[in-house]
């Protein structure tokens, strides 16, 4: 089968193996297959299922539509191919992908000790411009081996076909997350028939999935399609992520770039219409025009404020719901990797490319704002000012900075962050009712994904990276090579699925790791589980501190 993945383009054969009939009511039937697992045994597997008809033609950039019912029995033996997408996070931006990609895979234990078991509902990272619910990208081997639950891993549309928007009706806009709504609302209609319950759905996802999670909470027309929630080193109130105040500017900026004639007077409708008829290619490749230096912004692909509907997904600023309290009360787990490993996501590309560093370093201070995510028009003299609340000394990214330029990165961009979306929270939630967790992950094993973003497996004592907890979640076949089964990393994947899967079951992922908030005074934390060791010994333990050294100027300019 073609895989068209997240940087890669090869063939590759999936899930071979003794297939399964499934009848969905007013739908039809479908054939599956089995797939091994990691550590024990075979799972069943129904992947390239439709919940969505095709995005293209007259149905482009618009609301996603419920697939129709098909006719025979579908093959669902095979995941289909991602959505069409342009990684900024790889080294040669190339386009892969296609736009009919609008399906889900299920993925239940083969012997399944319950009728209805709990239901995780994967949502993939990668900065809503790349990524993939494929199998070879998104693999369920680690959570189906505790043999506790049914997953399921959507995909939704990436990048200008995900988010762009004119600001009305004629192109409203968070496509993206509307196809993951729509997904999860198959899922309650459907997921019963796999053997999964949808009183008991869980959704999660590392970075721009964890973001989607949390702007599910926040969705008005999202609540009740789950019950318990987890924003796995990433929420709405990370940096470089906002709401795109002016979404018509952008889509008549991206409308100059592709040469449509008119773009900036155009009515909305007639530039939505022509939009639509561009050839897929040129519009992925205009969003190059958006970026300011390099692959920076590094998200240009935005949700924005609607209209109240029935097909609205937000329908006021996130954060300002989000502090007000108007945000669907679950139980929470929330993540963070060490402070370095988290900084080195948007650091490790300049520092790698000679020519990238060097011109990093011609305008320092400038191109600090942009790998802070400060808001736009900041003076350079507050880079300053955050540079000295860290002792920095220095005027450039080299040998000797790389490490305290990312540990500054990291709190800007996560931790502070992440802070913020757990202080804010406390103050209004029902915690004993709907229990929130955090757990940091600092655990340095075999594999990074440093690999993955920056294309190298060197050890720059960064500590564990962004999204490695992730690593430790989904098998990533397309760029990782299995862990050893006897090694620390598969003691890691053992424990954490484990505790996932529990708290999909309960609601409670550590009983010694809940907030209170109580705990947030001057500054303070709640206790945390932790992983920590390498590869040589896992370790584990139950912390309350953390380092906040600039978060007044963080909560001065971003909060």
């Amino acid at each position: 089968m073609l895989f068209v993945g997240v940087g890669v383009l090869f063939f590759v054969a999936v899930a071979v193996g003794d297939s399964l009939d499934v009848c969905l009511e007013d739908m039809g039937c479908m054939r599956g297959t089995v797939m091994p697992g990691y550590q024990s045994g075979q799972f069943e597997a129904f992947m390239g299922i439709p919940f969505a008809q095709p995005p293209v033609g007259p149905l482009r950039l618009k609301n996603p539509v419920p697939n129709e019912p098909w006719e025979g029995v579908l093959d669902a033996g095979t995941a289909k191919d991602s959505c069409v997408q342009r990684s900024y996070f790889a080294k040669e931006w190339g386009l892969m992908g296609v736009e009919d990609c609008l399906y889900l895979n299920v993925y239940r234990p083969k012997n399944r000790a319950e009728d209805k078991l709990p239901v995780m509902v994967y949502i993939h990272g990668g900065g809503f411009f790349s990524g993939s619910a494929h199998p070879m990208v998104s693999g369920p081997e680690y959570l189906m081996d505790t043999g506790k639950v049914v997953m399921v891993a959507m995909s939704y549309r990436l990048g200008p076909f995900g988010f762009l928007s004119t600001g009305d009706e004629h192109m409203p806009g968070n496509f993206g997350f509307k196809d993951q709504r729509l997904a999860l609302q198959w899922i309650q209609k459907h997921i019963a028939t796999f053997g999964g319950d949808p009183k008991k759905v869980t959704i999660l996802g590392h970075s721009a999935g964890g973001i989607s999670t949390h702007l599910h909470m926040i969705s008005p027309n999202s609540k009740g399609l789950f019950q318990n929630s987890m924003s796995l080193t990433g929420t709405m109130f990370l940096s470089a992520m906002k709401t795109l105040k002016d979404p018509l500017s952008q889509a008549r900026r991206l409308g100059k770039e592709l040469s449509i004639d008119q773009a900036e007077t155009l009515s909305t409708q007639d530039l939505a219409e022509a939009l639509r008829k561009v050839c897929h290619k040129k519009l992925l490749i205009s969003v190059d025009s958006l970026k300011v230096w390099d692959n920076m912004p590094h998200v240009t692909s935005l949700p924005v404020v609607e209209a109240p509907s029935p097909d609205a997904f937000l329908v006021e600023d996130p954060l300002d719901a989000h502090r007000a309290g108007r945000i669907h009360e679950v139980p929470w787990i929330l993540s963070l990797s060490s402070r370095a490993g988290e900084g080195s996501l948007f650091l490790m590309r300049a520092f790698i490319n000679p020519k990238l560093r060097a011109e990093f370093n011609e305008n320092f201070l400038e191109h600090m704002a942009l790998l802070l995510n400060l808001p736009e028009g900041t003076p350079v003299q507050m880079v300053s000012e955050i540079l000295d609340a860290y002792d920095f000394k220095g005027d450039s990214l080299n040998n000797d900075t790389m490490w305290k330029l990312a540990e500054i990165s990291g709190d800007f961009n996560f931790y502070y962050p992440i802070y913020e979306t757990i202080s804010s929270y406390v103050t209004y939630a029902n915690l004993e009712e709907n229990p929130l967790s955090i757990y940091i992950f600092e655990f340095v094993g075999l594999s990074s994904i440093t690999k993955f973003f920056a294309g190298t497996t060197d050890d720059y004592g960064l500590g564990a990276v962004h999204m490695d907890d992730g690593l430790h979640t989904i098998r990533i076949p397309i760029s990782f090579d299995d862990f050893p089964k006897d090694s620390e990393d598969a003691k890691v994947i053992q424990r954490l699925t484990s505790l996932m899967t529990d708290f999909a079951k309960t609601g409670v992922f550590h009983e010694e790791s809940t907030c209170k908030a109580s705990d947030f005074n001057d500054q303070g934390m709640c206790k945390y589980l932790h992983f920590g060791g390498n590869k040589e010994k896992y370790l584990e333990d139950i912390r309350n501190s953390i380092t906040l050294t600039a978060y007044p100027i963080w909560k001065k300019l971003l909060a």
